[in-house]
């Protein structure tokens, strides 16, 4: 026991590993750590070697492509040398593009043919003639001294169109046809126009143009051959699309 009046003194704690370095690791976790170490390193290769890969195969894929798609076309001083012997210009900064052909016009599945008017009038017969300068537009049909000529039998749309002055007293607008078939040579009438005008003078309308408009389907045999009719008239030629004839099989 403590004596009373003596004084004694203070107790402290004393940690005796206090400053010293840890203790190294056993042998089994050494090993261990460079294990893990090892196949860390060995995985961060990998992903490193695949993703450098996958780039080279980009590339190489972007190269093709761009190789198809550029390889037809000149490039450099071969376009410029291209362009001058077709004797274009070509800079650097516009290189000539190569030329193309437009394309090619397409024929028809079925007969056809649309003809205008020229500088003649209706013959003594009446039969109205057709415009010889220009290029017919004619297929699989043909067209002799104002008719049309049938090489397919079928169905046939027929139309016709003509311009006259109001003034006459009187016109007519026929589609006719002739054919071998029947043995009488005068025309069958498949369609007609037929124009009175006004008795008195004083009811007529002085320079007034009329026009008149046939069409029809008809069956049509081969060399059957179909043309326009003008009697009591005078067909205006003033201009080549306000008098047309043509036909189409259906």
């Amino acid at each position: 026991m403590a004596k009373q009046g003596v004084e004694y003194p203070s107790v402290f704690v004393v940690d005796s590993r206090a400053g010293l370095p840890p203790l190294p690791p056993k042998p089994g976790q050494r090993l261990a750590l460079r294990q893990r170490s090892k196949y860390t390193q060995t995985l961060l290769c990998l992903l490193v070697f695949m993703a450098l890969f996958g780039i080279m195969v980009e590339a190489c894929f972007i190269y093709d492509l761009y190789k198809s798609k550029h390889g037809s076309e000149p490039v450099g001083n071969e376009a410029r040398q291209s362009g001058a012997r077709k004797g274009d210009v070509a800079t650097e900064e516009f290189p000539v593009q190569p030329r193309t052909r437009p394309p090619a016009f397409k024929k028809p599945s079925k007969p056809l043919a649309h003809l205008i008017a020229g500088s003649k009038r209706p013959d003594v017969n009446g039969v109205m003639p057709w415009n010889d300068e220009v290029e017919h537009v004619l297929y699989e049909l043909d067209y002799k001294e104002g008719k049309l000529v049938v090489q397919k039998e079928g169905y046939y749309f027929i139309y016709s169109q003509l311009c006259f002055d109001a003034d006459e007293v009187s016109f007519n607008h026929l589609v006719t046809m002739t054919t071998p078939r029947y043995s009488s040579p005068d025309p069958i009438e498949l369609l007609r126009y037929r124009y009175r005008g006004a008795h008195s003078k004083a009811f007529k309308k002085t320079g007034t143009l009329k026009s008149s408009y046939l069409g029809g389907v008809f069956h049509l045999f081969k060399d059957d051959a179909v043309f326009v009719l003008v009697r009591n008239g005078t067909v205006l030629l003033q201009s080549p699309g306000e008098n047309y004839f043509g036909m189409f099989m259906l």
